[in-house]
């Protein structure tokens, strides 16, 4: 399991970065693809905005763009319609492959 793995079962969702060329590196990687030096971590936020959402039966799903311009799909919690641009906080968990759910902020 990576380190990545292990965060998100944890709960926390760790962000890639390289601080030689300073860029967000996603999917994680150990060596960075543009200057091939190695990366670090950074817990993020996890705070992000709709960009997309759509709905399955009864459960809204979307793309979210988090910190460093992240983006990621997952099932998004609210009380009523979703909104694009909506203000969103991040769940994270990994059973045998990550989860992301969202909670729409200000329901």
């Amino acid at each position: 399991m990576t380190f990545f793995e292990e965060q998100l079962e944890k709960g926390v969702f760790q962000i890639c970065h390289c601080e030689n060329c300073n860029n967000t590196i996603w999917p994680p990687k150990e060596i960075c693809h543009i200057c091939y030096d190695k990366t670090s971590w950074k817990e993020s936020r996890n705070r992000g905005k709709i960009l997309e959402f759509s709905k399955k039966e009864s459960t809204y799903f979307g793309l979210i763009e988090i910190d460093e311009g992240i983006r990621v799909l997952g099932d998004i919690s609210t009380k009523s319609t979703p909104k694009i641009g909506q203000s969103v906080r991040m769940n994270v968990s990994f059973n045998s492959k990550p989860n992301y759910s969202f909670i729409v902020e200000n329901n």
